[in-house]
Order: C-alpha cells, then sequence, then structure tokens
C-alpha cells in the first residue's frame, strides 16, 4: 500500500503538466464541526461499515455533537435512508449538515443516481442554506471509470504507475460535470464536492460549486505554512470548506494524515496493529487544536469538519495493544463494545484526550 502523501505528490505533478489550474455567523465560523459517518459500503456485496444502528442510537451521538457546540456536520454514507434519519436530527438540534452520499466502486451510472436521490431527499429538507449537499468524496479514487482498477484499493495501487495523467484529468472533469448536472437539478441550495487536497482539488473547475470542499490532511512545519498552502484554492474566489481533516491515535499519526487507517495489517484474521507504533493520544489531541486555530485563523473558511466524531468500526482494546482498532481511527470517542469482536455489539463511547481539546476550544 503507497502512502497518501506518495499518490497525492504524484497527482500534483501531473496537474502540473496538465496545466490545471448567507451563511453561519461569525461567531459559528470559529467553532468546529465534525463529520459523522452513518455507515460506508465499501465493497460491493459487503455490509455497511456500521452495523449496528438505532434512532436512539443516533439521538444520543447527535447530542454528544451538540453539546460540543459544532454549527454544522458532514453526514456521510451509502443507505440514503441513514443520511435522511441523520439530517432530520441533526437540524432539530441547530445544527447545519452538509449531506454527502458515498457509493464506492459502482458503475458511474448507479454513482449518478444514487447522488440524484440524496439530492431529492435534501431539498426537501432545506431551509435556506441550512443543508448544502456535497457531491460526493473524492471521485478519482472511489468511483470506477477514472483511474485504472475495479476497487478503490486497486485504484490507489496503481497510481504510481500512471502514464496518461491528462487522460485521468479529463475523465475526472467528464464526471464531475455530470454529478454537478444531477445534483443542480434535483437540488436549489448551496453545493460542494469533497475533494482531497493535493489531487483532484487541483483539477477541479471550482466554478461549477458554489464552496471549495477539501478533504485537508496536509501536514506543515508551522501554521503559517498552512495558510500559504490554501491559496492554492483562493483563486477561485469562493469560500472554502474543511470538510475533513484530522488524525489518528498513535505517535507519528499527524504526519501519517490520511493513511493513518494503514497502521492496521487487514490481511490477517482478526487484523492487528502492526508492530512498531504506540497509542499516543496526546498527539492527536494536540493535532485537531492546531488545525481547528489554523481554519479559525482564516478568513475565507467558512468552517471545518473532525473527521471523524466517533468509529465504531474501530473499537477500543484497553488491554491488548494488537488489537486495539482504536489507534488507527481518527474518532474523538473511544468506542467500548460488549463483544469486542462483534460488529452488532451495544457499544459505549468515552472522551479521548482530543474530544476535549476540541471543547476547550469550541467553548
Amino acid at each position: 500500500m503507497i502512502s497518501r502523501k506518495v499518490f497525492l505528490k504524484a497527482a500534483l505533478g501531473a496537474a502540473a503538466l496538465a496545466g490545471v489550474g448567507g451563511t453561519a455567523s461569525a461567531a459559528a465560523k470559529k467553532r468546529g464541526g465534525v463529520c459523522y459517518d452513518t455507515g460506508v459500503l465499501h465493497a460491493v456485496g459487503a455490509p455497511l461499515s456500521r452495523a449496528r444502528w438505532s434512532r436512539p442510537q443516533l439521538e444520543r451521538e447527535i447530542g454528544l455533537i451538540a453539546d460540543l457546540r459544532c454549527p454544522s456536520i458532514t453526514a456521510f454514507g451509502t443507505d440514503l435512508g441513514r443520511l435522511a434519519e441523520t439530517t432530520d436530527v441533526a437540524l432539530r438540534r441547530g445544527i447545519r449538515v452538509f449531506v454527502q452520499p458515498r457509493l464506492y466502486d459502482h458503475p458511474q451510472s448507479e454513482v449518478l443516481e444514487h447522488m440524484a436521490e440524496a439530492a431529492r431527499t435534501a431539498e426537501q429538507k432545506r431551509h435556506g442554506d441550512n443543508v448544502t449537499f456535497v457531491t460526493g468524496c473524492e471521485h478519482f479514487l472511489f468511483t470506477p471509470g477514472i483511474i485504472p482498477g475495479d476497487s478503490f484499493l486497486e485504484r490507489i495501487a496503481t497510481i504510481p504507475s500512471i502514464t496518461d495523467w491528462a487522460g485521468v484529468i479529463r475523465r475526472f472533469r467528464e464526471f464531475v460535470v455530470k454529478a454537478v448536472e444531477v445534483s443542480r437539478r434535483e437540488f436549489h441550495g448551496r453545493i460542494t464536492y469533497g475533494a482531497a487536497a493535493g489531487a483532484d482539488a487541483d483539477w477541479n473547475d471550482w466554478s461549477l460549486f458554489d464552496l471549495v470542499g477539501l478533504d485537508y490532511y496536509d501536514h506543515c512545519e508551522t501554521d503559517a505554512e498552512y495558510t500559504t498552502d490554501l491559496d492554492e484554492y483562493r483563486r477561485w474566489n469562493k469560500p472554502l470548506m474543511i470538510l475533513e481533516y484530522g488524525c489518528c491515535t498513535f505517535t507519528g499519526a499527524a504526519k501519517a494524515g490520511g493513511m493513518g487507517w494503514d497502521i492496521v495489517d487487514w490481511e490477517v484474521e482478526p487484523p492487528v496493529v502492526k508492530p512498531g507504533f504506540e497509542r499516543n493520544e496526546r498527539e492527536q489531541a494536540d493535532h485537531v487544536a492546531r488545525m481547528l486555530r489554523v481554519f479559525a485563523a482564516q478568513p475565507d473558511v467558512e468552517g471545518s469538519h473532525l473527521y471523524s466524531v466517533i468509529s465504531p468500526d474501530s473499537p477500543h482494546h484497553p488491554t491488548c495493544r494488537d488489537r486495539d482498532m482504536d489507534m488507527a481511527s481518527y474518532s474523538l470517542f473511544r468506542t467500548i463494545r460488549e463483544r469486542f469482536d462483534d460488529e452488532n455489539s451495544p457499544y459505549r463511547l468515552e472522551p479521548k484526550k482530543a474530544w476535549h481539546a476540541f471543547q476547550r476550544f469550541n467553548r
């Protein structure tokens, strides 16, 4: 598995060769929001990433988000019923919702149909700007037909050998135009797209959107470097929205960024954390606090959403380091299952140090 840093660097080089060139209050903009995962279909025919789901559980978890004074969330997932239900509950708590449907590794026609239905439902719930529609996530990786490969893992592995980057960018842009047409037809509020900073965010024609939406996992040595890094997206003269950022819960996670989950060996059964990694809640907390400060200092950043508030599919094991899946999660809470290996098991949530850092910032 190559690192996110490697494939984004390759994509940046390709983009350069190709020549790619009524909202929240000021106080609310300074506060951080979060991502809420309703369950994603990570492979065709596989179960959703969140096996356990109920309305009382949803109410409790959105309540935890409201207690953090989050002005907005990104609600993402594959099951459109869950997305709609989450939107209803969040709106009732006064939380604005960025609705992002995700359907990985399905034919483009099915992805667009799924997107259209999600947009139609989101429009029914929209009043002004309380709902923003997000036209998917990093399609160059998760949608077939742009980069060779039947699955997103195959496409990631293919990236170092790609020579026809101009073709990749052309196919990506062609799909995005279709996604925008479908979304605009069904949804009449603001739309954006969850693009990977340093890759399809650089290829995208942001004139088609109302906000520049970034999945931002870059690591800079100084705060000033982040401002310079974001300057690339200011040329579109549109608000910036950080739809994802964060780091996992181990030493070195801040620099690992969006590939932090790769410390788990998923090829063995049961999966285990690879040797050489140590749990480190302080590093995660410090990184979260730093990024909240960085984004709040940018006048054109409308908001930021931490990935992710909870990760029920990555339970914490308090006594066995090799099975502590929470080390590879980006969540503010530890998930403690009653039955560790049972995805349908009831669970409780315990705040991590990152939760305390997030709470201090928002208050």
